[in-house]
Formats: structure tokens, C-alpha cells, sequence
């Protein structure tokens, strides 16, 4: 019995994926919405990076199901230019639904999305 129970604790460790993030602090847009980005999830090619992105939306962030979303986010630092690939609409810590990819924008200079940007290009 000791042997079954130590090999299935075992099985678990190996087949269970790390959740752990390291989310860190960009800053807040003007519905008081914040801004983390995954510092163990950037990634670069050349100009290109993708990263984790977290909002977590704020008292005057949008109504509705969801308290804030992770996209799986693509940018192009030499352009300023991003798309979310993916995107988990989130309530308390649990995803609501998933949405695939978005449209490419670019960052106008004074938004949260230039400082998401400036983050993430400047690693």
C-alpha cells in the first residue's frame, strides 16, 4: 500500500505543470485597471517578444462577468505593435472562457499599453 501511495505522489509531481508566475507591477490605467506581465514568461526573438500579461480590472474597469483576463500577448518592439494570441477571461482566480487571437494594435505613447511595452522591450 505504502509502495502504490508513494509511486502515485510520484506520478503527481512529475505530471503536474509548475503554475508558479512571477508577476510583475507595470502600473494602473485610468479606470484604476493593474497591469502585471509574467517575468518568467518573456520570451524574444529579435524584436519580437511574448509574454503573460495580467489585468486585473479596477472600480471603474468594465462591467460585467469577468474580474480581469491573461492574454498570451505578442509584441513588436520596433513598431510598438502587439496582438493578444490568447486571451483567459478570469472571475476569482478561474477562467470564464478563453478567446483566441485579436487584432494587431499599436501603443499609443502615453498609455498603459506603452508602459506594458516599455517593460517588456527593455528586457
Amino acid at each position: 500500500m505504502r509502495m502504490k501511495f508513494m509511486f502515485a505522489a510520484a506520478l503527481a509531481a512529475v505530471a503536474t505543470p509548475a503554475l508558479a508566475s512571477n508577476w510583475i507591477y507595470i502600473g494602473k490605467n485610468t479606470y484604476g485597471s493593474v497591469y502585471e506581465y509574467d517575468n518568467d514568461s518573456v520570451s524574444r526573438n529579435g524584436t519580437i517578444v511574448t509574454f503573460k500579461l495580467r489585468v486585473r480590472y479596477g472600480p471603474d474597469g468594465p462591467k460585467g462577468e469577468a474580474d480581469g483576463y491573461v492574454a498570451f500577448r505578442r509584441a513588436d518592439c520596433s513598431d510598438r505593435s502587439y496582438s493578444d494570441l490568447t486571451t483567459d477571461y478570469m472571475k476569482n482566480g478561474s477562467v470564464l472562457r478563453t478567446s483566441g487571437a485579436e487584432e494587431k494594435r499599436t501603443a499609443p505613447p502615453t498609455s498603459i499599453a506603452a508602459e506594458v511595452l516599455n517593460k517588456v522591450c527593455a528586457r
